[in-house]
């Protein structure tokens, strides 16, 4: 038997020990034989921020240690975020990690590296681990990149090719993913897909992080698959003031036996993570996987393209100062004349936006809806 802690995002800025657990939080992960956390970001002092779409994030050296001593034992590192700062601040995390002596996978100086996965031994039950994240920035997909460093793709064949190789060794396959849509209550229908086929290839447990908010969960075949356990602990900059509501998910491993689990819901106090009494209701999540889901996806799928993937769009996409409605357009040509319009890398914008996959799945079934309707319309 073996229990196995699994928790969201991490991006500590205010707890320069490192600490970000309370006492009652890290009793929880202490008793578990492994903790699983993902870091979202490097640490500091590495490094130079990297031209890219979106912030670059880093967290203090100690944050390292500090999760290790309150009792995590992994760090995934495929994400969107592990190569702000370059080589320098992952090989920087990838050391700090080896002198704290606490695992990481997902990301690393190679390609080999970063699509290695994980095999723990607990008693009798070994236990293979992969993490990969959404193409964004740092990850190491087909296109023939100067810098080699960066994270394992969740669609890469390598990903199915290790999938179908630990089933053959391992007792049990735990998945972690970094993708979807952020603050969004669902996932999209496209990740439901590919994590069930993870499941079908051998997968036991699928764990997705990356929309910032806690999502249902849902059994599939002999499989689970929980699509977002949201923050465990994030306060950079607009999300200090967060509490997190979220949950973290404590796994039963017993060997010939289907995977039993009890959520460890949690929220933000006081810059340290606490237990918390149904932080969110856990069962409506489930439900709106299943009533209601293609109408809501429908317009999960229309507000993320009207509201972000289309202005940005056509933002970066011409040297005109447009903007997808009149008011916008005339704010940023006033902005524009008075020097005030903040410069946009518009090939990065233009990138990022047809490299992620989550974008694309929104941007074309928002633009199927679109063309459904009018074809209805046409015909009536």
């Amino acid at each position: 038997m073996a229990k196995v802690f699994a928790c969201g995002d991490i991006v500590n800025y205010q707890n320069e020990d490192g600490f970000v657990c309370g006492y009652d939080m890290q009793t929880v992960i202490n008793k578990a034989d492994y903790a699983v956390c993902n870091f979202e970001a490097p640490v500091k002092g590495y490094g130079f921020p990297q031209p890219k779409s979106g912030a670059c994030l880093a967290q203090p050296l100690n944050t390292v240690s500090g999760l290790k001593q309150q009792g995590f034992d992994l760090l995934l590192l495929a994400n969107n975020h592990m190569l702000d700062y370059g080589k320098e601040g992952l090989t920087a995390t990838l050391d700090a990690a080896n002198k704290a002596g606490i695992d990481t996978t997902g990301a690393g100086v190679d390609e080999v590296a970063a699509y290695k996965p994980l095999v723990k031994k607990f008693g009798d039950i070994k236990v293979g681990i992969v993490n990969a994240c959404e193409a964004q920035f740092g990850v190491i997909d087909h296109f023939e990149r100067e810098e080699k460093a960066g994270y394992a793709w969740i669609n890469h064949p390598k990903i199915d090719i290790t999938v179908l190789a630990l089933k053959k060794e391992c007792d049990f396959i735990l998945v972690f993913a970094h993708a979807g849509l952020e603050n969004y209550s669902i996932p999209q229908k496209e990740w439901r897909v590919r994590y069930k086929h993870l499941c079908d290839l051998g997968a036991d447990v699928v764990i997705g992080a990356h929309p910032h908010v806690p999502q249902g969960y849902e059994n599939y075949n002999n499989s689970i698959i929980f699509y977002s356990l949201g923050n465990f602990y994030f306060d950079y900059d607009y999300a200090r003031s967060y509490e997190n509501h979220s949950f973290a998910i404590l796994l039963d491993l017993h060997k010939g036996e289907p995977v039993m689990f009890e959520p460890v819901y949690h929220i933000t106090k006081n810059k340290k993570v606490r237990v918390a009494e149904r932080a969110v209701d856990l069962a409506s999540l489930c439900a709106r996987l299943d009533q209601g889901y293609c109408k809501e996806h429908d317009e999960m799928s229309l507000t993320a393209y009207e509201q972000g993937i289309r202005r940005n769009l056509l933002r970066s996409s011409t040297k005109l100062p447009l903007d997808t409605t009149l008011l916008g357009a005339i704010k940023v040509i006033v902005a524009t004349l008075l020097g005030r319009r903040k410069r946009v890398n518009k090939p990065l914008t233009q990138l990022h936006y047809m490299r992620n996959e989550t974008y694309y799945y929104a941007a074309r079934h928002a633009l199927e809806l679109k063309n459904k309707k009018e074809n209805w319309n046409l015909h009536d």
